[in-house]
């Protein structure tokens, strides 16, 4: 009973946190980018005293959203995730934290749930249904290619061990 999701539900809860958290931080980002534009978000940020307000509100701009769509097809999500959690604490400190938990009254609560999320992808990669899934994948097919074109001679697992001067069947062994 007290077990994770099988991968095939795992893979499909994650797609759907990518897909929700990605759709709000797009929302945000499409906010501050297209809506407000650059300088009043920036306006904003100096009037919440964020340091470095053009700087803050260019990155966090760019990272919500051109971030939230690589979030949403699973590309780089770690780093995106990790990003997007940066934010989160900063408007939390900034911000949300002094007015309370309760988004009505401003406080934190939709950026701690964001956080959490953003650090749950962070931890657990983005999901069998990725690009980041698909690179792996192609990545290690590319590698088993290499490996297969240099012949056994060079292959990894064919590599007898040089400490071993009596040659036969003991001598031969994976080396990983």
């Amino acid at each position: 009973m007290n077990r994770p999701l099988p991968a095939p539900a795992r893979d499909v809860a994650l797609l759907l946190t990518r897909i929700l958290l990605g759709t709000v931080m797009f929302a945000h980002g499409y906010q501050k980018m297209v809506i407000n534009g650059i300088g009043r978000t920036t306006e904003g940020f100096e009037t919440l005293s964020i340091p470095l307000a053009i700087v803050s509100a260019s990155f966090v701009t760019v990272v919500e959203f051109a971030g939230s769509v690589m979030l949403i097809v699973g590309a780089m999500t770690p780093l995106v995730a990790g990003l997007n959690l940066i934010i989160m604490v900063g408007a939390g400190v900034f911000v949300h934290i002094p007015k309370g938990i309760f988004i009505a009254n401003g406080g934190w609560e939709l950026v701690g749930v964001i956080a959490a999320g953003m650090l749950a992808l962070a931890a657990t990669g983005p999901g069998r249904y990725s690009v980041d899934h698909l690179v792996r994948a192609r990545q290690k097919q590319y590698q088993r290619e290499l490996a297969d074109a240099s012949g056994p001679a060079h292959s990894p697992h064919s590599r007898r061990d040089s400490h071993d001067t009596f040659g036969g069947a003991h001598a031969t062994h994976a080396t990983r």
